[in-house]
């Protein structure tokens, strides 16, 4: 299977090594926890998230949700969803966090066939420095999943950009206006005759 869609993803990593003497992708431990939810919860009060951070409730629920796909790999989730797969990730630029992203399976067991990139947030003082596009085309590419999604609030104009710039297609947007883009690896059709 070839992906030649993301033929330019080490190209995008040396131009921000070059920007950034020591810029560092690694799988998130819980030590970047308070990083992830401090990150998604101050995201949530501009409108990229549907969390309510300044609910106590909300705010547990958030801690547990992100120390549990960090810690365990799993993702608890209140529908057919809990239990699936999910992969937290950090960008560091020296020893400080720039950035991360959440990979969850679409349900239980589904890592190679369709997957969302459940959040993704660039730190304010390390946007416009391509890490963002770094961090979803290494993610899209090292995860070999035959469908990569991502749902955007309203908020969200410039991720959507992004995603798209990355090669996802808005495939649709709900009527709270959430829009929904999809990566689709294209698997080359070996014909036998």
């Amino acid at each position: 299977m070839l992906d030649t869609s993301f033929h330019d993803a080490d190209a995008d990593a040396d131009a921000v090594a070059d920007a950034h003497a020591a810029v560092h992708l690694r799988v998130a431990s819980p030590a970047d926890v308070p990083f992830i939810v401090d990150a998604i919860v101050a995201e949530s009060r501009q409108g990229h998230f549907a969390s309510d951070g300044s609910r106590p409730d909300v705010l547990a629920g958030l801690w547990h949700q992100i120390q549990s796909v960090v810690a365990d790999g799993v993702t608890p989730m209140p529908d057919a969803r809990n239990g699936a797969g999910g992969r937290a990730f950090v960008v560091q630029v020296g020893d400080v966090n720039a950035a991360f992203a959440i990979l969850v399976e679409h349900a239980p067991g589904s890592w190679h066939e369709r997957i969302e990139l459940f959040a993704c947030v660039t730190h304010a003082a390390f946007r416009g420095r391509g890490l963002a596009r770094f961090l979803v085309r290494s993610l899209v590419r090292d995860s070999r999943s035959a469908a990569v999604y991502a749902r955007c609030a309203g908020a969200s104009s410039a991720m959507a950009a992004l995603l798209a710039s990355c090669g996802f297609a808005h495939v649709s947007r709900s009527p709270e206006g959430i829009a929904t883009l999809e990566f689709t690896r294209i698997v080359p059709v070996t014909v036998r005759g």
